[in-house]
């Protein structure tokens, strides 16, 4: 968030000085953010700045993963099984791929119902062998807005995404390198996972499948289930949410929630935080940055399971298990 703020006020040019800056003032090896997925939700921000983007949310229906290469957790291979997040609850569960085997130029694992989602979500990897426990393998954070329009050309060599031209094409994925995935990036001698990996997620257009308007089970904020809105109906509510800014001289006293939204779609989108009830308008265009809120489900309830149940890794960038204790989150 302190790097996403220093884009919005014109300190850095790009996401990388950002984060070189606060490595160098934050810590002594100059590592500050180290997480994959905190440093794509910056450069996510540093895109709305530099192409004066708003944001909205935006909704697809995910199809299926794709590894590119198989990973070795098993010693020939591994036996994954995957779970979706949004809104602090899971949306889908999938099967376990049983022995695939080391080799394997690719390995696509289909969701037979697509599962809709729309804006901030969360995709955990695990591998469960026959007999044995489930062992994460890696995780990652996603906003739906920035997924590539497969079949819409490109401009000036620039990526098409989804949350630019909504609702124009049919086919959307994103690919991520082993490199910009949590824990997996961490393997550095490639022993479980290949110099080459790649996370590809398949999506569909809602809208071209005519379930846009399908009723869809969503928890509310208390994990209660209930018959929920329309997808449509889900992704305003996320477009229209009202926050407050509190202010001197331009400048926040503290950050303590930053989102990628809009109030109105023919004004710039606001930095907002949610502390006190008082704002103040600034004057230059404002930005806010999708919170990694989890998610919301439609399939399997939100109470606990201890089969099912991982403990939250902790995001921070120096690792430190108090440094987040009793901090406020904001679902946007």
């Amino acid at each position: 968030m302190i790097c996403a703020y220093m884009l919005h006020r014109n300190k850095f040019d790009n996401t990388k000085e950002a984060l070189r800056f606060y490595g160098q003032a934050r810590t002594q090896d100059e590592k500050g953010v180290t997480i994959p997925s905190q440093r794509r939700y910056v450069e996510y921000y540093e895109y709305l700045i530099r192409n004066k983007l708003n944001y909205k949310p935006v909704a697809l229906l995910l199809k299926g993963i794709e590894f590119i290469t198989v990973p070795m957790h098993n010693g020939s291979g591994c036996s994954p099984f995957f779970e979706v997040y949004q809104l602090k609850v899971r949306v889908y569960t999938s099967k376990v791929y049983e022995d695939i085997k080391k080799g394997q130029t690719s390995f696509y694992m289909p969701i037979e119902q697509s599962v809709p989602l729309c804006g901030d979500i969360k995709v955990v990897f695990y591998n469960k062998p026959r007999m044995k426990k489930k062992d994460k393998m890696f995780q990652f954070w996603l906003n739906t807005f920035f997924v590539e329009a497969d079949d819409k050309p490109k401009e000036n060599g620039r990526k098409s995404w989804a949350g630019e031209v909504p609702g124009s094409s049919n086919y959307y994925t994103v690919t991520i390198p082993k490199c910009e995935l949590d824990k997996a990036n961490k393997d550095k001698a490639h022993k479980l996972f290949s110099p080459n990996f790649q996370v590809k997620l398949h999506f569909t257009n809602p809208e071209n499948c005519g379930l846009y308007n399908s009723s869809l089970k969503v928890p509310d904020q208390q994990g209660l289930r209930h018959r929920s809105k329309t997808l449509e109906q889900i992704c305003d509510k996320n477009s229209t949410t009202n926050h407050s800014d509190h202010s001197v001289d331009g400048m926040p006293h503290s950050i303590t929630a930053l989102t990628l939204n809009s109030r109105r779609e023919n004004q710039s989108p606001v930095i907002t935080r949610t502390r006190s009830p008082s704002h103040m308008t600034h004057e230059r265009p404002k930005f806010m940055l999708p919170s990694n809120g989890e998610g919301s489900s439609d399939q399997l309830s939100s109470e606990a399971n201890s089969d099912t149940d991982f403990p939250e890794e902790d995001l921070s960038d120096t690792d430190d298990e108090e440094e987040w204790n009793d901090l406020e989150t904001t679902a946007v």
